[in-house]
């Protein structure tokens, strides 16, 4: 019985194994048509492109001699050219003190532009613009010729910016010597470059021009006079008070009250160092503003000033009170006062060095209601 049963175990062992040996190995299958690939490396972000100016007009890529005159003659460079194919290149040699560049096409060129919105712009290349003499011109017309119908523009004035290599020129229309008559954008017909070195004997000055190009002039920065958010430079009647509730800008403002029985206001601020306006006597605005909550009952008398000496009335420009008053409304008023339009007193003005401003007014009479006033956010701005 015994054994009957053991052979019975050893039967089903048998054929368990059989049956373990028939079974199908199981492999990884090698079949990827269902896997995704993984994701791609993140590409680096594109630098956004600088946009197109729509104003943007070529008049000459100085990729040919055509039109063009120079020292000898006119050669072109490829190597190292600012656009299109080519620049207009020489050389001042040791020895010799004098370049001039000078392009005159067949046709006159139509800038499409005023000569209040303007700009003049071409790429000059200067090897060591450190030898340069203070004198010389870069200019155009619409004559053809030279002084006539012309703006210009002087070395002198550039020289502080200029560095070795290439320097991208601008020039506005507004900012312009003028000379012999009116200058007509569309149609100019000229334009030429001509410069020194300080002596004959120096190191050779490789220098050349390329992308002669007109545009209209984007706006130019505002100059800030004094924001009125603190005490410090100002007087006026009395204390200095800095008010903050109903500032215009900054932080505060500088307040004041014609009190019933006074008839009169200042206020007198004093800079130190002085404030380049960055305009000329055409381009520009000082601008300002100036609260008075009841206009009705000031005086057709007062001036606003300002001037490069430190002292009233010594190298100052001003305006009339009384040619703003009939413009005021109670409340801030923002005043724009055009550098051309004001009277000039005690020389010249420098306008790269403002020292002092001043407004003063009076009430029509020393009876009336508290007349509250303020100042605030002194700049200069471009003539628009």
């Amino acid at each position: 019985m015994r054994i009957t049963k053991l052979m019975m175990v050893l039967s089903i062992f048998a054929l368990a194994i059989m049956v373990a040996g028939c079974q199908k190995e199981k492999f990884t299958s090698r079949d990827t048509s269902s896997l995704k690939p993984p994701p791609p490396d993140p590409e680096e972000p594109e630098e956004p492109e600088e946009p197109v100016d729509p104003t943007l007009v070529l008049w000459s890529g100085a990729d040919a001699a055509d039109g063009w005159s120079t020292v000898g003659e006119p050669r072109i460079e490829a190597a190292g050219k600012k656009e299109g194919t080519g620049f207009i290149q020489n050389t001042i040699a040791d020895g010799s003190d004098f370049m001039q560049f000078i392009y005159k096409p067949a046709a006159a060129f139509n800038t499409n532009l005023s000569a209040d919105n303007g700009q003049f712009t071409f790429w000059w290349y200067l090897s060591d613009p450190s030898i340069l003499k203070e004198d010389g011109q870069i200019e155009i017309n619409s004559s053809g010729d030279f002084d006539k119908e012309e703006y210009g523009w002087s070395i002198a004035a550039l020289k502080p910016t200029l560095k070795a290599g290439w320097n991208e020129i601008k020039l506005n229309f507004n900012r312009a010597d003028k000379a012999g008559g009116d200058f007509n954008p569309a149609a100019v017909k000229q334009f030429r470059v001509f410069f020194w070195t300080e002596t004959s004997s120096h190191a050779e000055l490789v220098t050349g021009v390329d992308g002669l190009m007109f545009r209209q002039a984007p706006p130019t920065p505002a100059a800030v006079f004094d924001s009125a958010d603190a005490a410090d430079g100002w007087e006026t009647v009395g204390s200095v008070n800095i008010e903050t509730v109903g500032k215009k800008e900054g932080t505060g403002y500088i307040k004041n009250t014609i009190a019933n029985g006074g008839d009169f206001m200042q206020f007198i601020k004093k800079v130190d160092p002085p404030v380049n306006s960055t305009f000329t006597m055409s381009t520009g605005v000082f601008t300002f503003w100036w609260y008075v909550d009841d206009p009705s009952i000031l005086k057709a008398d007062g001036q606003i000033e300002i001037n490069s000496n430190g002292n009233f009335d010594q190298n100052e420009i001003h305006w009339n009170v009384a040619d703003v008053l009939p413009s005021l409304k109670p409340g801030w008023n923002e005043l724009k006062l055009k550098f051309s339009e004001a009277v000039v007193e005690g020389g010249e003005i420098d306008l790269t060095a403002i020292k002092q401003f001043r407004i003063f007014f009076w009430t029509q009479t020393a009876a009336h209601p508290d007349l509250v006033t303020g100042v605030d956010g002194f700049k200069f701005i471009e003539v628009q």
